[in-house]
């Protein structure tokens, strides 16, 4: 490829960037009602027409601010990629906006659980029902945060290892009016020992060794009480070649979103029941199962 194609081709991928932030300036405008040139609203209005018209009517301001996060995940996700390449792979992140908005985001996996329980009333039962939830990976704390915002009748325990996440979990949680219904540790799934504790589980496959999987799967199913659920988060793999490259690229997935691997064998092994994949949205897949009521 010559110098000069190289750069056409750059030049056509920033059109997806720049459409990207300024979807992103316009939701922050909406937002937070930031000062700026009388001109910049009505310029950000026609590119985000241009993207889709009408891609942003309807939407409620939480809504708006998942999206916003998301964007500002993504950016700040790929401005790290592109300043540490070399990095040991892991998740190390210590920024608090790129935390702050992975955890914002995390926050929409709730409506995703409510979804599926209006279908499935064994799991909406459990929603209304006392008990706890136990959130893996607990991060800044923003998803255990709306479980109990939307939950009422469940304690949350958010376990996390991280302590940079976790310091910002606290300040968040202080702030949040159920603090009295979440309790955070500082604990690895693999060192969990509560058994037949919890009604429902969350666990963020990606971000779980490949490694520690296994392990991982057998305290959470100990720690579940009896018709406890399990629900793990994958990422889906797209169709689209580049999609594929970039979910499989070690930079992308190890380095940044952790491994991407299937638990679907551990689950029978383990002996969950009503085991069920879904899709939430066209990028994540659901794979919930539930703990026999009944030992075998």
């Amino acid at each position: 490829m010559s110098f000069e194609s190289l750069m056409n081709k750059c030049q056509e991928l920033n059109r997806s960037v720049e459409a990207l932030a300024a979807l992103g300036a316009e939701l922050r405008l909406r937002q937070n009602g930031l000062g700026s040139d009388s001109r910049v609203p009505s310029l950000l209005q026609d590119v985000v027409h241009c993207i889709e018209p009408g891609l942003l009517d309807g939407l409620e301001p939480s809504q708006e601010l998942a999206v916003l996060a998301l964007i500002q995940a993504f950016f700040s996700q790929a401005n790290d990629l592109l300043e540490n390449p070399g990095r040991d792979p892991g998740w190390s992140c210590e920024d608090p906006v790129i935390l702050e908005s992975q955890g914002q985001v995390s926050r929409l996996i709730v409506r995703s659980i409510d979804t599926l329980a209006a279908k499935r009333p064994a799991l909406g039962t459990t929603l209304q029902q006392a008990g706890s939830f136990l959130d893996v990976g607990t991060g800044v704390g923003w998803l255990a945060i709306e479980a109990a915002r939307s939950w009422p009748a469940l304690r949350i325990v958010g376990i996390d290892s991280w302590e940079a996440a976790l310091t910002l979990a606290r300040k968040n949680l202080a702030q949040s009016g159920v603090s009295e219904r979440v309790e955070l540790r500082s604990q690895r799934v693999e060192q969990l020992d509560d058994e037949k504790i919890f009604t429902l589980a969350w666990l963020p496959g990606p971000f779980i060794a490949v490694e520690l999987m296994a392990l991982a799967l057998e305290r959470i199913y100990r720690a579940l009480a009896p018709a406890g659920w399990l629900i793990i988060g994958l990422y889906r793999q797209p169709s689209d070649k580049l999609g594929q490259a970039l979910t499989n690229c070690e930079l992308s997935v190890v380095v940044i979103r952790g491994q991407q691997r299937s638990s679907r064998t551990g689950s029978r092994r383990l002996g969950f029941d009503r085991i069920e994949a879904l899709s939430p949205s066209p990028s994540i897949m659901f794979l919930m199962g539930q703990r026999p009521a009944v030992p075998r």
